[in-house]
Formats: structure tokens, C-alpha cells, sequence
């Protein structure tokens, strides 16, 4: 069996359902980054032949593989221009003719939900009840749909126009509408105040999880508090174990999930390299977001480089 095996239409469902998060939300990111691969029926990569780019997730489907021959047995078949690669470890920052450019470390949060109260009783949802119950005075409501309208594309773009987005973020924009239209599992959360749509989010699903890998709002008052309430009662519905929040991203953001009592369930390293004979080598950036000498989480270490099979 060929280490790498292409993936086609009706499987990328079935490997969806082993996932725990949207780094495993195959469906969306074949669109969004190339052709997609599973590596020993364990790591899924993508290529996209037109821009040179290969995109790896070294997060786990099935059992354990050597996560760096991963990477080299994918490098030496596509022989890409570049790498953007998501892992549950750190990474080198040489790796088989390519150099970091950028790295950044993130959580990916997630809420429980069975042990979530959606009736919102007691002190510790005080806040949140508050929150709650002013949407439901400002008449929000909740319309659950698959098509994408024109407001819809208005509220994706203040979005972009109004954040700092990089590359790959709206590579995934761009992938939404034939994203509904090629798959039966996303759904659209759309917020309504009367007959205005105000924001909405994008959800998916794996075996016991309810992800939300996207969602565009605008400003009004408790927003992303009712749409998450409702998104809480639905995962309760239909018998979902976790909730998928998606990253950290930003303190602020951080703190909201961690409002609304999610937890983190997985460190991410996130990584860009470039091929060293078609670029100018540079210093790896991280924005700040973490030192791979003096900043990890605690209890863990760095893995010995210059093993090929760290992991």
C-alpha cells in the first residue's frame, strides 16, 4: 500500500468521522488547500499543484505515525515551493531542504456539553444568562440553512476588510459556498434581528463532535453569546460529547471561550517554510506568539531535531 493515497469525494466523509477538531474537517480544507492524502491512514495533506503549496495536519485519525517521515515522504513526492504545517508538537525549524518563516503556537478550545447546563442555572451562568436573555430582548433569532446569500458575502467582507487576515484564512472564505454545495454535513447558523441577517456561523460534524471551524458577525449587542447558546442546545440535541470552538487566536477571543466554559484539548504549532534554493533565507518568525527556546507549555520538551523519527 502506497504511503500517501488520494483521497476521493465519498471517502473524504468517512475519514471526517474519526476526527476531534477542525484540523480534521477534510471536507472543507480539500476544497480550500488541494488534493487530499492520508499518510498511513493516520495524517491527512494536502497539494494544490497550481500554487506549489503543501499543507499537512500531524494530528492523529488513527493510531500513531512518525510524524516528521510524514512530512518527508510528502516533500519528496510533490517537491512543493512551500509548507504550512499544524502540529501537536514542535517541529524543526530545517526540515528535508526547507526553512521556518513563521511559527506560532495556539489551544484549540472546546466545551463538554454534557456537563454544560443549557437552562443556564446557577451563579457560575449568571453572566452568561444575562447575556442571553438581552439578545432574546432585542429579538434575535436563530434560522438553521445551507444557502449562502448576498448578505451573507456583505458580512464576510466587512469581516476581511476589517481584520488582519493572513493567506490561508481566506482561502477558506472563498471555499464556503462550495463547501454547502458539495457536502451534506455543514450547516449555516444564521442570526436574524427581525429580518436583517447580523452574523452567522459555520458548523460541521464528527463522529462525537460539533465544530465550528468559521463565523462572521457584526457588532451587535451579545451576538456570538446567542448564536453559541444556540449552538450549545443543538450539539445537546443531537447527542454530541464536545463542542469545538476552534483556536485561541487572541486573548480576547480566549477569554469568551473560556466564558462560556471551554477548555483546551489541544496544543497547536503552527508552521511556514520555504524551499532554501528558491528563496532568501530569514530568521523564523512567531509574532510574538511564542519562543521555541524559552516559551512551552509546562511539563512538556523539545524533541531531539536531529532524530528523524521525534515525535
Amino acid at each position: 500500500m502506497a504511503l500517501l493515497r488520494r483521497l476521493k469525494k465519498s471517502m473524504l466523509v468517512q475519514y471526517q468521522r474519526f476526527g476531534h477538531f477542525d484540523e480534521h474537517l477534510v471536507s472543507l480544507y480539500s476544497l480550500a488547500y488541494g488534493d487530499p492524502y492520508i499518510y498511513k491512514e493516520t495524517y491527512l495533506v494536502y497539494y494544490d499543484r497550481h500554487s506549489r503549496i503543501l499543507y499537512a495536519s500531524l494530528f492523529e485519525l488513527n493510531g500513531s505515525e512518525d510524524r516528521l517521515k510524514c512530512l518527508q515522504t510528502a516533500i519528496r513526492l510533490f517537491k512543493p515551493d512551500a509548507l504550512v504545517v499544524t502540529s501537536p508538537q514542535e517541529l524543526p525549524t530545517d526540515l528535508e531542504g526547507f526553512h521556518c518563516q513563521k511559527a506560532d503556537y495556539d489551544k484549540d478550545y472546546q466545551i463538554h456539553v454534557p456537563d454544560f447546563d443549557d437552562m443556564l442555572k446557577g451563579g457560575k451562568y449568571k453572566q452568561l444568562r444575562y447575556r442571553v436573555h438581552n439578545a432574546e430582548k432585542r429579538g434575535y433569532t436563530l434560522k438553521i440553512g445551507r444557502k449562502m446569500t448576498p448578505a451573507h458575502l456583505h458580512i464576510i467582507a466587512h469581516h476581511e476588510q476589517s481584520k488582519r487576515l493572513d493567506l490561508y484564512d481566506s482561502q477558506l472564505y472563498l471555499s464556503i459556498w462550495e463547501y454547502l454545495q458539495k457536502f451534506k454535513s455543514p450547516l449555516l447558523f444564521n442570526i436574524f434581528s427581525k429580518s436583517t441577517l447580523i452574523g452567522f456561523d459555520l458548523v460541521d460534524f464528527f463522529k462525537n463532535t460539533m465544530t465550528i471551524p468559521l463565523g462572521f458577525y457584526t457588532e451587535a449587542s451579545s451576538l456570538a453569546d446567542f448564536v453559541l447558546f444556540k449552538e450549545i442546545q443543538h450539539a445537546k440535541q443531537k447527542g454530541c460529547e464536545w463542542l469545538d470552538l476552534g483556536w485561541a487566536c487572541d486573548t480576547g477571543i480566549e477569554e469568551f471561550k473560556k466564558k462560556w466554559m471551554a477548555i483546551p484539548r489541544f496544543e497547536i504549532w503552527a508552521y511556514e517554510y520555504t524551499n532554501v534554493s528558491k528563496t532568501a533565507l530569514k530568521p523564523c518568525q512567531n509574532d510574538g506568539a511564542f519562543d521555541f527556546k524559552e516559551v512551552r507549555p509546562e511539563g512538556t520538551t523539545a524533541p531531539q531535531l536531529a532524530s528523524p523519527r521525534a515525535q
